[in-house]
């Protein structure tokens, strides 16, 4: 259980990071969407971003309240872990060579090494590559699913493990409900999209409302309070 908790302190830190609200921002502002849509996407992605946030919080402190010094030290390794890995990512996904050489030749140094000490498989590494929304979307369906595991997991565990989850299995349940929620955002948004980012056909900003909604009404503009500068 220890091991699952560091694991998912590592992939919370890293897309806490990897959907940060100006990288993501910069990419919607530049996709040829009508403004209403690009207001729907880019509210339910800060919504996801800021659930994601508070995760990775919330792991810390569970770990860090162990009060023991090795657990500690590991924790904070997965932490800058996680976060090397999420800019990693997001700077390879979303930032062309043209456009910041320099970060990306930084990022590409950081994926190199982390496939050479086994942290990046290598099935991963073409998806994270500069690809369209849609493919990052996709891409995200499964990672979200993957942390689904993980927490459902670690909710089955917890019982027997009172010292290290504190007998809080309600919240690591809460976690993974977040997280199959986020995984079927992601769904509904690569289903929306086309492969160069357009709104596929028959796509309404009212039908996408209506989907997002049915998985959470606070994705939604009117729940979040988006402002103009996140997604």
């Amino acid at each position: 259980m220890l091991r699952l908790c560091l694991l998912s302190l590592e992939r919370e830190q890293n897309v806490a990071v990897a959907y940060n609200a100006g990288v993501l921002g910069r990419r919607l502002a530049a996709m040829p969407l009508p403004d209403d849509v690009r207001e729907l996407i880019r509210c339910a992605l800060r919504w996801v971003w800021k659930d994601e946030e508070m995760h990775a919080v919330y792991m810390r402190a569970a770990l860090l309240k162990l009060g023991s010094p090795l657990v500690w030290a590991r924790t904070r390794v997965q932490q800058v872990a996680g976060a090397t890995g999420g800019w990693t990512v997001s700077v390879r996904q979303h930032v062309r060579w043209s456009e910041a050489p320099f970060t990306r030749a930084v990022a590409t140094l950081l994926l190199w090494a982390g496939g050479a000490t086994g942290r990046v498989p290598r099935e991963v590494w073409p998806h994270i590559d500069y690809c369209s929304f849609r493919s990052f979307c996709r891409y995200n369906v499964d990672t979200e699913g993957t942390a689904w595991l993980c927490w459902r997991r670690l909710t089955e565990l917890a019982p027997h493990a009172p010292a290290l989850s504190g007998g809080q299995v309600a919240e690591f349940r809460r976690v993974a409900e977040d997280e199959d929620r986020h995984r079927q955002v992601f769904k509904i948004l690569a289903d929306a999209l086309t492969d160069d980012d357009r709104l596929r056909e028959g796509v309404t900003a009212e039908g996408l409302a209506a989907r997002i909604g049915a998985v959470g009404d606070f994705f939604l503009p009117q729940k979040t309070a988006c402002i103009s500068s996140g997604p």
